[in-house]
């Protein structure tokens, strides 16, 4: 158990000439004090620390009553703390105190706790900011769909509605959120759900952290030879502007080599090991500093802009996703190109060319076979340019059948 006190209270040595002084609630837990100000100023000599109270100034002070439900206010929020902690049997003291305090008037709102939190961890370096920033775009969309999210009214028809309101939500002129993109809001929702119920002060219905919310089996995209080889005619012969040139070398050295484009952005020579082989960690791998050591095939440099320090100059993932688009356009290729689709075609050529999907899961990195199962599922075009070769041996009949 532990030891609480707050009671209304004045620093003696900071009392102006006229007799004012600023009001606070001291707090003492386990012998431990800290101050809260409550903003507020009044003479000296009209505060009754005993009570707890302010008296007034004069018969007809209208300010000392609203003065004093404001500090029974704040003092029935510190005694809330308190009984919450002790009626779970939780440990308190003056510091966990004190944050309880800072983000007490956030305790009913599932928004602002996500907001707070989701900064907290960001500044704390528990996530990255690509992280941080999925964070703060679920919670604006959360904030269309529910301005107040309450967490007493969060329940598993809430979860519902969410989800229904992303499906049906215009993000931008005439399209929509893709499946995927719904279930990484919803998984983001979960998540600090999850961290809310950790939270003595707060309440979360337990049913929406068992809300089904499977990953969508969404098709992966690469690139086919013949597209790769327009890539790269492009590239040799334009037409590009040097931004767009300098996206689609990155791009053909993601294809070539399987990195990711958060590691694209960071390669550089110091990764070399040997004439070729990049051993590196990748950002992906940052909290349990798994390394990793992936071949470089000769066609790969030959995309590399400088051959010191950094090797690409790229301009902002969005612009370069951007830019990917327009590259496809001028290379005639139908399909929606984006970072990703560059360490999927890697994928396709190393299976389509190798075959060993075990020597495929070790370059890409995956600690499971079954993330690497993907690539074992080629395009049509490919399977069914295998399944005739098989006809081979009987071309001879189906020419004489046909004469």
């Amino acid at each position: 158990m532990f030891s609480f006190s707050s009671k209304l209270w004045y620093n003696k040595r900071r009392v102006n000439s006229s007799g004012i002084a600023s009001i606070y609630l001291q707090v003492v837990v386990n012998g431990k004090h800290d101050e809260f100000p409550l903003k507020l100023r009044w003479p000296v000599d009209k505060i009754d620390q005993v009570a707890g109270r302010l008296l007034p100034r004069s018969k007809k002070d209208e300010d000392c009553q609203d003065y004093n439900l404001i500090i029974a206010a704040e003092l029935s929020k510190h005694f809330d703390i308190f009984k919450t902690y002790r009626l779970k049997k939780e440990p308190l003291d003056i510091a966990k105190f004190s944050l309880e305090v800072k983000t007490f008037d956030q305790k009913e709102c599932f928004h602002k706790y996500m907001t707070t939190e989701s900064k907290r961890r960001y500044n704390k370096k528990e996530i990255d900011l690509k992280t941080y920033q999925n964070a703060r775009a679920t919670i604006r969309v959360l904030i269309e769909y529910d301005p107040l999210s309450q967490f007493q009214d969060i329940n598993t028809k809430w979860l519902e509605g969410f989800k229904f309101f992303l499906r049906n939500k215009e993000y931008k002129k005439d399209k929509y959120y893709e499946p995927g993109t719904i279930w990484e809001r919803v998984k983001t929702v979960k998540s600090y759900l999850e961290r809310a119920s950790t939270e003595p002060l707060l309440f979360v219905n337990p049913d929406v952290l068992k809300f089904p919310n499977p990953k969508p089996n969404t098709k992966t995209t690469w690139l086919n030879k013949d597209e790769i080889r327009r890539l790269m005619l492009l590239d040799r012969d334009g037409p590009l502007t040097d931004t767009e040139a300098n996206v689609l070398k990155a791009f053909l050295f993601q294809c070539l080599t399987s990195l990711r484009i958060s590691d694209v952005y960071r390669v550089n020579s110091e990764w070399l090991v040997g004439k070729d082989h990049f051993k590196f960690i990748p950002k992906k791998n940052f909290k349990n500093r798994r390394e990793l050591t992936i071949p470089i095939m000769p066609l790969a440099k030959k995309f590399l802009m400088n051959s010191t320090g950094y090797y690409f100059d790229l301009p902002s993932s969005k612009t370069y996703n951007e830019l990917l688009k327009i590259i496809a356009s001028k290379a005639e290729i139908e399909k929606r190109l984006t970072s990703h689709v560059g360490r999927h075609t890697f994928g396709y050529l190393y299976m389509t060319s190798i075959g060993n999907i075990y020597g495929l899961k070790e370059i890409l990195g995956h600690q499971k076979i079954e993330t690497t199962d993907r690539y074992s599922h080629l395009d049509d075009e490919y399977q069914l340019k295998n399944v005739t070769s098989m006809q081979d041996d009987f071309r001879d009949l189906l020419l004489r059948k046909a004469n």
